[in-house]
């Protein structure tokens, strides 16, 4: 019987983390890509305990930016950057085509001073971490121009120690522009999709021509496919969070990650959580920080269930009444946790869906 309860876990383990690859610049799909923003969460002792790992692999043949196949190069410049999106530290991976490449945050954090890992600290349910993340910029179109969109990665939350670890694919940023002459590069319809759909043409934080996650891109995608003449604006945002919290000892983090601080409101949101029952009560969480990490115990209303588990989701959403809620970028992720011994924990680490109108 021992057997047969372990087996539904697992199952209902992966039953949590399978999704679709799509192909639509302006979603989070799983198609190779440029640049990459990753969260991290890490312990304090950079030695034992939580550490985010991540890993990006050159595909297409792209990471030539030196016009050789066999010496290994600078392909990513990043930034750590905090929860606030300060920047405090940064550095160079260096790969070569086809090659795969790794790093960890208690690689990356150990290197970093100790006034930048200061700015990193944060604490989330009660324990004390590191936590941010980082911007990979990829240097290879500046000097090349074999394959722009050719690297796919995973980042995996590990506390191996404790029997946990969980991965997602990295939401990839792809470079794109009106004649798409560089092999794997997307290809916008015209001048005024172009502008919704990626980073300003004449230059912005990111790369230009960088592929944007927000709620203008994804609905100038979804006009593309529908054969529109011109993009519309969005009129709303949507996102869903998934609630499991498994038992009392269980825990379920959302991490969210946008391009500003303060929006889409300067405080809280006002959402809708539901249970399994379809039954709704509305309740506040903070949204305020560039990387905001949500301890669900703290928001989820109490009314909602009776016994554990807590399973239900959130409908989040908000008007993109302004130029600056309409252009800025949001995604996220759920990580969900149980803790028992090491061989009876389990975590899993899935992306949440996005939609718009």
């Amino acid at each position: 019987m021992k057997k047969f309860f372990i087996v539904l876990s697992a199952l209902a383990a992966l039953m949590l983390c399978v999704v679709p690859a799509q192909a639509l610049v302006g979603q989070t799909d799983d198609v190779p890509g440029s640049d990459a923003v990753v969260p991290f969460i890490c312990d304090r002792t950079l030695t034992s305990g939580l550490n985010t790992l991540i890993t990006f692999q050159d595909v297409r043949g792209g990471w030539d930016n030196d016009g050789t196949s066999t010496t290994f190069v600078g392909v990513f410049h990043y930034t750590v950057n905090t929860v606030e999106s300060v920047t405090v530290h940064d550095a160079n991976l260096t790969g070569s085509p086809r090659a795969v490449i790794s790093t960890d945050a208690f690689t990356i954090l150990t290197a970093a001073s100790s006034a930048a890992r200061t700015a990193l600290e944060v604490t989330i349910d009660g324990g004390a971490y590191y936590a941010g993340y980082i911007y990979f910029n990829n240097l290879t179109p500046a000097a090349d121009t074999t394959n722009w969109n050719s690297a796919v990665g995973q980042f995996f939350f590990v506390n191996l120690a404790a029997g946990m670890a969980a991965s997602a694919n990295i939401p990839m940023k792809e470079i794109g522009d009106l004649a798409g002459g560089v092999d794997g590069e997307a290809v916008i319809a015209n001048n005024v999709y172009l502008n919704e759909m990626v980073a300003n043409p004449g230059g912005a934080t990111d790369d230009a021509n960088s592929e944007l996650f927000s709620a203008n891109a994804l609905l100038a995608a979804q006009g593309l496919q529908a054969g529109d003449a011109n993009p519309t604006n969005a009129t709303t945002f949507y996102m869903f969070p998934r609630v499991f919290v498994a038992d009392a000892t269980a825990a379920n983090w959302w991490i969210f990650w946008s391009s500003a601080n303060d929006l889409p409101t300067a405080t809280t949101l006002h959402v809708n959580v539901y249970n399994e029952t379809e039954t709704a009560i509305s309740t506040n969480f903070p949204l305020d920080s560039e990387l905001e990490i949500v301890d669900t115990e703290t928001y989820l209303p109490a009314g909602l269930w009776t016994a554990y588990p807590y399973s239900g989701y959130v409908d989040m959403n908000w008007a993109t009444s302004t130029a600056a809620l309409r252009a800025q970028e949001f995604i996220g992720w759920s990580y969900l946790q149980a803790t028992g011994t090491a061989s009876e924990s389990w975590t899993v680490l899935n992306a949440m869906a996005r939609d718009v109108d």
